[in-house]
């Protein structure tokens, strides 16, 4: 089974298409007063559909938290990063993968921290079909 980090790949790609003004992280955001925003492999299916020609079928589900001093902001570039998320197809060169995605949610209010920052969260799934393992070592 390879490891393909689909976080990375995704976060690289909506990197590239917005303009964001602070930087996405993967699985945390860091312990500072900026804005950010991360994100989080949620729990899937173990299950995963195995085809006789080796490959598999994966989904993640995986959801951004962003953290904005503004809550108006906050809900917004996590609405803008879903929206531009859904329908969308990625094809990763190193690992030859096209990783379809689609927004699981809407940006949903999480808490206000300590700092005063609001954080929104917004899911998508990404599906991909897994290539075969090669037997050789």
């Amino acid at each position: 089974m390879s490891a393909l980090n689909v976080s990375n790949i995704v976060n690289d790609w909506i990197e590239k298409k917005l303009n964001l003004p602070f930087t996405i992280y993967n699985d945390v955001i860091p312990d500072t007063s900026d804005n950010a925003a991360c994100l989080r492999y949620d729990p899937a299916p173990a299950a995963e559909r195995r085809y006789t020609d080796g490959t598999r079928l994966l989904k993640w589900n995986l959801t951004y938290y962003v953290r904005n001093k503004n809550r108006t902001k906050a809900r917004e570039y996590a609405d803008r990063i879903t929206a531009q998320l859904d329908g969308v197809e990625i094809y990763d060169e190193t690992s030859g993968v096209n990783i379809q995605i689609e927004a699981a949610t809407l940006p949903q209010f999480i808490s206000m921290d300590e700092k005063n920052n609001t954080i929104y969260s917004a899911a998508i799934v990404c599906t991909y079909l897994e290539p075969r393992e090669s037997m050789e070592a």
